[in-house]
């Protein structure tokens, strides 16, 4: 070490030396602090010789609770030290990012440039300059969710929490920036990892990428990250990548380094990414059902008063004229969607000076919602927009050179030199280079919002879905594209959408496509087939149920079941003992089946033959004994399983109880996937038992207080039902509401509409849980609105609205609420053809059984069975 060097790591432990005496901690409580070795810790701050880790500095200076400007100093002292040698931890650190698919940079290389925040414009004109401050943006305004967000954050990064961190909100309220201002709260030390697909962020849990490094795992814009089955982030997903960072490295001790995972999500998004379509249920238990690893922090749409008052102090100490007319707002946008061009986005698609320029737009628009979530190519967006314009004008052609004119307009930077644009062109292309045809391109998320509403019910011509068909990046946008077209009832063009694409999900959805269509049986069969060969996890399970109702094929399924089990496809031995036992003599086989099993050692033989046994009778003893053995082997979840098969057991509810009790002490979890904790069963059991509602009271208590998230709606309905605790009532509810149990948010909007003269409360309760995200609760808003007198006119939009979010109820509740008016049958088919339009999942085969009941309308409705609907 060169004299230089010397002196500042003297300075340097000097420092350390100082903030050490000043916490008053010893080198083990350091050590233990700082997840390092003592040995570690007292040589950092004893030994000025001694080599150090930038990473290791930062971590003592967390335990050490050092200011900014301290930890600062210290950084400054470190590079002194080693003026011309890399952080060891940071050696290889692009080339594995290159081989994980990654992007990554240094916390104080994470601009809000690189994190997408919308860059700030100004009225009036702009002149460029080398400096241009434009993309600098304005001083920050604290927000009303900042301090619960930041300690999420601040929690993550100590190791104490271990979940995704997502703000939720609409397009340009601020999302970004408020998530990149806590992040860069963590200092310098830390490294910031964005996956570049969804493959790659599922890739991460074994590219090591993550391992030896203080990381942020930046998600914004989530549903990037989502995908059908298998395809996407899940919980799984999410826990492996937790445990990945704590565990050993090929049998070599790792120091455990916390990571910190965040992400963005529109509330829009995440409606169409939890549907209740098979394939998203990856998304719903990641998303929707209440879980411990994802904590949301909501942002609404403008600013509050108090946020206004503190965007005022900024705009007097600072003079920042964005601020101040952000402030002034005077196209009523909003605060931060004035900041970020919202008024400028629309204003610059609306007067576009040229048909095909505003076309261009809409293309894009199109392309992301009919489900193209990768960025957009020239060629796509190319021949949409040509399918466009032949849409209104018939086969003519397009003005020579209408894409570069189109092109140029809609990447033009507005208001100043490098302001916002409407499509943003992601490749980097020079100034005469912005047609290329390896450029890709985003579209501006508040003009994807309003040209996904404003053209939702736009019928798609065969042209566009070519497009999607000859232009899509990956399986994953055919695959995407696929389901809009065949909710469209295009079932031609999803065929095809579903055939390109190949993959072994997009396989199971063609099955399930045909499989509903007369005629295509021998297909449906084929792509199952071909599905089960792919790997698909689960539509085996729907195969071999959907090949039981096929005539005259008992050889075929047999043979189907014998493959599975052979594949080491063990759940199967159930529905095959099942399928046995309806066979004529064969249900000394399914027994036989049953105890291989056991004999084998299978797990959850033993629990399947006595769920098996429970469904023969006569032989209700056996079964009982069945499931005594499965306890004895050691399964929790069996008592819960054991507890409610003896609650359906006339006079044996003493004996339910105690079972009940014993799963309660047995495993303070007490979960397992597709059941209630333990604690919540009992409690729920407690309260269907006469004269024992304090019992299950304190029951739903104790599960509430063992954090239990679903037992807090369980005692608000308990206490609805009780005369007198309207008060304790809304409390429940607003708990469970507060544990983001999205659920109980209708509910609790549910019961203040059947509170006497809370019809206003009871309103703004639908609104918000609507605005939340919550499944079915426009549909029920609209059911509560069609019961106010003189709202008729906003029932029937808010109708309209939830068939729009794709709630599976709205389109059979404003079906029966039309039909309670005589004689609009033509009104409810036009309903039933809204909802196809705008690409309802279960609109097709719900306007099909009507057809099929309509008085002279049966050939009508075989006829869009087989082939579809066009538009």
């Amino acid at each position: 070490m060169v004299q230089q060097d010397l002196a500042a790591a003297q300075q340097l432990c000097t420092l350390l030396a100082k903030f050490k005496e000043r916490r008053g901690l010893s080198f083990e409580k350091l050590a233990e602090r700082s997840l390092c070795s003592r040995g570690t810790a007292e040589n950092y701050i004893t030994k000025p010789g001694h080599s150090r880790g930038e990473g290791i500095l930062n971590s003592l200076l967390t335990a050490l609770e050092v200011t900014d400007d301290e930890r600062a100093e210290a950084v400054r002292l470190h590079r002194l030290t080693r003026p011309n040698t890399p952080d060891p931890a940071t050696v290889g650190w692009s080339v594995a990012a290159a081989e994980a698919d990654c992007t990554v940079w240094e916390m104080d290389e994470f601009t809000p440039a690189e994190a997408t925040v919308h860059p700030a414009i100004r009225r009036g004109r702009v002149v460029a300059n080398d400096h241009n401050d434009v993309m600098s943006p304005p001083a920050y305004v604290q927000r009303d969710h900042d301090t619960s967000l930041r300690a999420d954050v601040a929690a993550s990064a100590s190791g104490e929490l271990r979940a995704l961190v997502v703000l939720r909100g609409g397009p340009s309220t601020g999302k970004t920036r408020s998530l990149f201002e806590a992040v860069q709260a963590l200092g310098v030390g830390w490294a910031v990892v964005r996956p570049r697909s969804a493959s790659a962020l599922r890739g991460l849990v074994t590219s090591g990428l993550l391992y030896g490094r203080r990381c942020v795992l930046w998600l914004n814009e989530l549903q990037t990250f989502l995908g059908p089955n298998g395809t996407g982030l899940s919980l799984d997903v999410l826990r492996d990548l937790f445990t990945a960072t704590r565990h050993h490295n090929g049998g070599k001790p790792r120091s455990p380094h916390p990571i910190v995972m965040v992400g963005t999500l529109w509330a829009e998004k995440l409606r169409d990414a939890t549907t209740s379509a098979d394939h998203l249920s990856d998304n719903r238990d990641l998303l929707v059902n209440a879980n411990q690893w994802v904590h949301w922090h909501d942002i609404p749409r403008d600013f509050s008063p108090h946020e206004r008052q503190k965007a005022q102090a900024l705009v007097a100490s600072t003079g920042d004229a964005r601020l101040r007319a952000a402030l002034t707002n005077p196209d009523r946008v909003g605060f931060t969607q004035t900041l970020a061009g919202g008024h400028e986005l629309l204003q610059h698609y609306l007067t576009a000076p040229n048909p095909m320029d505003q076309l261009l737009l809409d293309a894009a628009g199109d392309a992301r919602r009919l489900g193209h979530t990768s960025p957009m190519s020239v060629s796509l967006l190319r021949a949409i927009a040509t399918a466009l314009w032949r849409e209104e004008r018939g086969q003519a052609t397009p003005p020579h050179g209408w894409f570069d004119t189109a092109i140029a307009h809609a990447t033009q930077p507005l208001r100043s030199t490098q302001g916002v644009q409407a499509l943003i062109p992601l490749d980097d292309p020079g100034p005469d280079d912005t047609a290329s045809e390896h450029v890709t391109y985003e579209l501006a998320d508040y003009l994807e919002q309003h040209l996904s509403l404003t053209r939702r019910t736009q019928p798609v011509v065969d042209a566009v879905w070519d497009a999607l068909h000859d232009h899509s990046a990956g399986p994953e946008d055919l695959f995407n594209a696929a389901i809009f077209a065949s909710a469209r009832g295009r079932f031609d063009h999803g065929e095809a959408l579903y055939r390109t694409a190949g993959t072994p999900e997009a396989l199971a959805e063609l099955a399930r496509l045909l499989a509903n269509r007369p005629g295509r049986e021998h297909d449906a069969e084929q792509a199952y087939r071909a599905a089960v060969a792919g790997g698909h996890p689960v539509v085996l399970y729907e195969f071999l149920p959907w090949l039981e109702q096929q005539p005259d094929r008992e050889g075929d399924i047999e043979q189907a079941y014998l493959d599975a089990i052979a594949r080491g496809e063990r759940p199967v031995r159930n529905l095959f003992a099942h399928w046995l036992s309806r066979q004529p003599g064969r249900v000394e086989d399914a027994e036989r089946l049953h105890l291989d099993g056991i004999a084998e050692g299978i797990p959850a033989a033993r629990i399947g033959f006595a769920k098996w046994l429970a469904t023969v009778p006569g032989r209700k003893a056996e079964a009982e004994q069945a499931y005594r053995d499965a306890i004895a082997d050691g399964d929790a979840d069996t008592l819960i399983m054991f507890a409610q098969w003896l609650s359906h057991q006339p006079g044996r509810e003493e004996e339910t109880e105690r079972v009940y009790r014993k799963a309660v002490t047995a495993d303070g979890s007490g979960a397992r996937p597709g059941f209630a904790g333990a604690r919540h069963a009992f409690a729920s059991w407690l309260a269907r038992q006469p004269g024992r509602k304090a019992e299950a009271e304190q029951a739903y208590r104790d599960a509430i207080a063992a954090e239990d998230l679903r037992a807090a709606e369980g005692l608000a309905k308990l206490l609805s039902r009780q005369p007198g605790r309207e008060k304790e009532t809304e409390q429940a509810y607003r708990d469970a509401i507060a544990a983001d149990d999205y659920d109980s948010a209708r509910l609790f909007a549910d019961w203040l509409s059947r509170q006497p003269g809370r019809e206003a409360e009871a309103e703004q309760a639908y609104r918000d849980a609507a605005a939340a995200g919550g499944l079915f609760v426009q549909s029920a808003f609209a059911d509560w609105l069609s019961r106010q007198p003189g709202r008729e006119a906003e029932a029937e939009q808010a109708y309209r609205d939830s068939i729009v979010g794709g709630e599976l109820l709205a389109v059979e509740a404003f079906r029966g609420w039309l039909e309670q008016q005589p004689g609009l049958e033509e009104e409810v088919e036009q309903a039933y053809r809204y909802a196809i339009a705008v690409g309802h999942p279960e609109a097709l085969s719900s306007f099909v059984k009507w057809l099929a009941v309509q008085p002279g309308r049966e050939h009508d409705a075989e006829q869009i069975a087989r082939r579809g609907l066009a538009d």
